[in-house]
């Protein structure tokens, strides 16, 4: 939910000329917008110099220049000085929020050319991916595989959906926060408290502002030659005041993509067009109404990053967990899939800040979104794969349209009883209503067919559209609600500060019983030894509710507790002035509890004949995480994080490991720039990462299953050159895998691998008017 300071937009269309529609958008074309968005960018700066256009309201920058954090190269700090009202919904710094929480800002999503959330998580403390393609909308946070509605946009749900493939593009992104633990005070229902991922949408500015940035990238390893595939993006970025007095302000974005992936027949488009406006009702700019607007078209056909290692196991019963055998691997210029999908979503809404008193302050916000999805693949079937090394592929085909309409509306109310007490009181209502309307295709599509080599990509048989026709229609209509009031109260010049709130929430499926939650409970405190130096403890709970019709072992309904999520946290935040040092450590365990799961084993049936569920227990994780940002000099910056995680299962599977979740992990960033000389104005970075072994899948091995696979432990190097040739234009030149290394993501089998990208190489041209 977008709260006091984050009045944020998503994003609609401008008009596109006909030659550049979605269906015929390629490389070619791209160019050409690249050349019209220039030409526009342009005639706005020619706007500009003459005074033609409305002059800046805000800000210390000439809009003609680069601010001078970027001219310098040096990204926006993200240490314990900026404010973030994402976590707590409280207008506090991160200093003073009292959790494990990380923010990721544009500006080091720009540097290192972070082209998805899942490239943010390898320099983020206790994140981890479930996937770099299909099954990348989820991620594992302290050990925990999040739901998709975990991954929220300016706080709303209903982005990413299951079955989808990677999350989408980084564009007209203002910031990433990733949060630790659970937020269902907030946020109502979240069964797994491992985290939330909170993306925060780029808002209209008082200083006018167009840039443009046009990236080019390819692969270079693991069998791909230079050049072997190319991929081309370009991004117009324009805001600024649309009124001489500065009342009515705009941002509008235009960005897309042909991205070949380093699987061969993998051409993933994007295209994303996005409009705000900011209206200030009243000439203090105590009331903002924005209105935002949002369109997006995704195609992914299926397969990129998959691979097959024969040698290494064929099913999860044959005892082999690794480790991989490398040898054996599939090539990446063969694409055992077919077909894919194409995604389309559309979103519309508002955010309205109201500043009724000089104590009293109302934030509301609402989004429709319009999700519609079409896949048609063909994927490899695991137990198929045979001696001769081919492998039979099996049809999916389905629809789907869903729509949303979500709320959120919260009150906060300042006062201070004494002069050594200060106190704001917050309450607030969210909620979603939600239809969506699914379909199946009829036909024998499970039936293996269209054999492929793995190694050649010979298939004798072509795949086939085997569907005879569409299944029924079925009907979704879910509201779910939550409420949530909370008290901060600061004492003795903010030394001590005190939170407390409680939250309650309900689902309401069809014309189900409604599932009802527990009250839900979150306290910290935080103890400010100096002004840069606090200590923090902290209590947050998460649930889920139970479905009241499930049986259990006698029969009856209705008796199941809900899902539990807990977090117990201590930790310690320094930071320096004008943030030229911040650390934050925190030790934690998370624990999710009265986990319900059908009993599977043979013949298990209740006193009425019918499948029952038990509850049990769940899954825990004790752990520390550290992140660090120092300065140390003004034109050089050095950036690291750290995370221990040991977590189990506590269900009645094998307790360890835990699925794609590495005991030890950490990551160095650094980038210096020289101010002087003849090499004035360039700048280099270096990142390395490093993760330990992790088990493969989504689940824990059990007696009978006893892959999935342990995928190894990896480094991975990243750097950077980066040169500004003026005050408007710069250019950077990124290497992410620099050596080159064979990492593997995912994998419960060896019929079934998934590895990230080998060496890349991204080219990025930069010119702000």
């Amino acid at each position: 939910m977008q709260t006091t300071d984050n009045l944020s937009q998503t994003s609609g269309s401008d008009s596109i000329p006909p030659s550049l529609a979605l269906e015929d958008m390629n490389v070619k074309s791209v160019l050409s917008l690249t050349v019209l968005l220039v030409t526009q960018g342009m005639s706005v700066a020619w706007a500009q110099a003459t005074n033609q256009s409305p002059v800046s309201t805000g800000g210390t920058n000439s809009p003609a220049q680069l601010p001078d954090v970027v001219v310098t190269g040096q990204g926006k700090p993200t240490g314990g000085n900026v404010e973030d009202m994402t976590t707590l919904k409280l207008p506090t710094t991160l200093h003073e929020t009292p959790r494990s929480v990380s923010v990721i800002e544009a500006e080091r999503i720009r540097e290192q050319n972070f082209r998805t959330p899942v490239d943010t998580f390898y320099y983020t403390p206790g994140i981890f991916a479930n996937s770099t393609a299909s099954g990348g909308y989820h991620f594992i946070a302290r050990g925990f595989r999040m739901s998709p509605d975990e991954t929220r946009i300016d706080g709303f749900t209903g982005f990413y959906v299951g079955g989808g493939q990677s999350p989408q593009m980084l564009y007209g992104v203002e910031r990433i926060v990733a949060l630790r633990g659970p937020a269902g005070l907030l946020y109502g229902a979240q069964a797994l408290p491992g985290g939330m991922l909170n993306i925060i949408t780029k808002k209209p500015a008082e200083t006018q502002m167009t840039q443009i940035d046009v990236t080019s990238s390819t692969y270079a390893g693991n069998g791909l030659d230079f050049g072997d595939r190319f991929s081309l993006g370009a991004e117009l970025d324009s805001t600024g005041p649309l009124t001489k007095d500065g009342r009515v302000l705009y941002r509008a974005i235009i960005a897309g993509d042909d991205s070949e992936q380093y699987t061969a027949d993998v051409l993933n488009q994007t295209r994303y067009y996005s409009a705000a406006l900011t209206f200030k009702l009243d000439t203090e700019g105590n009331h903002t109404f924005t209105p935002l607007i949002q369109y997006a078209h995704n195609k992914r056909p299926a397969g990129a990053a998959m691979v097959i290692s024969p040698s290494t196991s064929r099913t999860t019963t044959d005892g082999l967990s690794g480790p991989i055998n490398t040898s054996d691997l599939s090539p990446l210029d063969v694409n055992l899939y077919e077909g894919g999908r194409t995604d389309d979503m559309l979103v519309a809404g508002f955010d309205l800040r109201s500043k009724l008193t000089e104590v009293f302050t109302l934030n509301t916000g609402y989004r429709f979104i319009n999700y519609e999805t079409e896949i048609n693949q063909w994927t490899p079937v695991v137990s198929t794969l045979t001696t001769s090394n081919t492998i039979s592929r099996s049809q999916a085909k389905s629809e789907a349209d869903r729509y949303s309409h979500n709320f959120d509306v919260n009150g906060l109310y300042e006062f201070e009883p004494a002069d050594w007490w200060k106190n704001l009181v917050q309450a607030g209502f969210n909620g979603r209503v939600y239809h969506s309307e699914s379909r199946t295709a009829t036909g024998p599509l499970g039936t293996p067919q269209s054999p492929i080599n793995i190694y050649t990509g010979d298939a004798p048989t072509p795949v086939a559209d085997v569907s005879t026709g569409w299944g029924a229609t079925a009907l979704d209509d879910d509201f779910y609600w939550n409420t949530y009031l909370q008290n901060q109260a600061a004492f003795l010049d903010e030394k001590f500060v005190f939170t407390f709130g409680l939250g309650y929430g309900q689902q309401h499926y069809n014309d189900a019983p409604t599932r009802e939650g527990d009250v839900t409970p979150n306290a910290a405190l935080l103890y400010n030894a100096t002004k840069q130096l606090g200590f923090y403890v902290s209590y947050a709970t998460s649930y889920q509710p139970a479905d009241p019709t499930l049986q259990d072992f006698n029969g009856n309904t209705g008796g199941f507790d809900p899902q539990t999520g807990v977090n117990y946290e201590v930790g310690v935040k320094y930071d320096l002035p004008s943030n030229r040092a911040s650390v934050a450590m925190a030790v934690f365990q998370t624990e999710r509890d009265n986990v319900i799961v059908q009993d599977t084993s043979l013949g298990a049936v209740n006193v009425n004949g019918q499948p029952y569920y038990i509850q049990q227990g769940g899954q825990s994780v004790q752990g520390v995480e550290l992140s660090s940002e120092v300065r140390l000099l003004d034109n050089w910056r050095l950036l690291g994080t750290f995370a221990y995680l040991d977590a189990s299962y506590e269900n009645g599977a094998l307790a360890k490991p835990v699925a794609k979740t590495p005991e030890f992990s950490w990551s160095v960033f650094t980038r210096y720039d020289i101010t002087s000389g003849p090499l004035k104005n360039l700048g280099a970075s270096l990142g390395v990462v490093w993760q330990d072994e992790r088990l493969g899948g989504n689940a824990a091995r059990t007696a009978t299953t006893t892959d999935p696979l342990m995928l190894p432990s990896f480094y991975r190097v990243d750097a950077g050159l980066f040169y500004r040739i003026n005050k408007n234009m710069d250019v950077a030149l990124n290497v992410q895998n620099l050596l080159d290394e064979k990492i593997f993501v995912d994998g419960t089998t060896g019929a079934n691998l998934q590895i990230a990208a080998p060496r890349t190489i991204s080219l990025r041209v930069g010119y702000r008017f």
